[in-house]
C-alpha cells in the first residue's frame, strides 16, 4: 500500500477497520450497563466466582472485535445495531421504573410466612393457593409417619366371601395373576417398634 491505494479504496478500508473498534466500545458499554449490581448478602465464595466471571467477560468485547474483522461487514453492523437497541431499551426501561417505581402490595399472609407454625389455617391456605410451601417438610412427615399405628387387616383369601362372590360371577374373568396372589400363603409382617 505504499505507492498504491488499497483495493477497496481508503474510505472503505478505513470504515471497515473502524467498525470493529466501534463495536468493541459498544459491546463494552453494553456489558457495563447490563451488568447486575453486586449482592451484598452473597457469600465470599459467590463474590469470588462473580469476580472471576467479570474478569473473563472483560475479554469478550475484544474477541467479538476480532471476529468482526473475519466476517462480512454486514454482521458487524448487525452486532452493533443489536447492542444499540439492547442498551437503549434497557436504559429506557430502567429510567421509567426509576421515575415511576411500582407500588407492590404484599398479601396479608406475607408477614406470617416467617412464623411457620404460628400461621392461621386461612393464612396457610392463601399462601398455598399462591404457590408457597407452608405445610410440613418431607422430613417432618417422615418423622411423624414413624409413630403411626398400622391397622391389621385380613387379606383377600380363598376362604373369604368376597372371593367366593368373585368366582361365582360368570360375567367377569379373573386374571391369573390375581388368582395366584389370592391362593398364595400369607406371611404376617413383624410389628414395627
Amino acid at each position: 500500500w505504499v505507492d498504491n491505494p488499497p483495493p477497496l479504496g481508503w474510505e472503505t478500508t478505513l470504515a471497515f477497520c473502524i467498525m470493529p473498534i466501534v463495536l468493541v466500545l459498544m459491546q463494552s458499554f453494553t456489558m457495563n450497563v447490563l451488568q447486575q449490581p453486586e449482592d451484598e448478602s452473597a457469600s465470599d465464595e459467590e463474590k469470588e466466582q462473580l469476580q472471576n466471571t467479570k474478569n473473563i467477560l472483560k475479554f469478550l468485547p475484544l474477541m467479538i472485535g476480532f471476529f468482526s474483522l473475519q466476517v462480512p461487514a454486514g454482521l458487524t453492523i448487525y452486532w452493533f445495531t443489536s447492542n444499540l437497541f439492547t442498551v437503549s431499551q434497557s436504559l429506557i426501561i430502567r429510567g421509567y421504573y426509576a421515575a415511576n417505581p411500582p407500588e407492590i402490595k404484599l398479601p396479608d399472609y406475607w408477614g406470617a410466612l416467617d412464623k411457620g407454625d404460628e400461621m392461621t389455617a386461612d393464612e396457610k391456605r392463601e399462601a398455598a393457593m399462591a404457590g408457597l410451601a407452608t405445610g410440613p417438610s418431607f422430613d417432618e412427615l417422615m418423622d411423624e409417619a414413624k409413630f403411626h399405628y398400622v391397622v391389621k387387616r385380613d387379606p383377600l383369601r380363598k376362604e373369604s366371601d368376597a372371593w367366593a362372590r368373585a368366582q361365582s360371577s360368570s360375567s367377569k374373568k379373573i386374571p391369573d395373576e390375581l388368582k395366584s396372589w389370592v391362593e398364595s400363603k400369607v406371611e404376617t409382617p413383624a410389628p414395627v417398634a
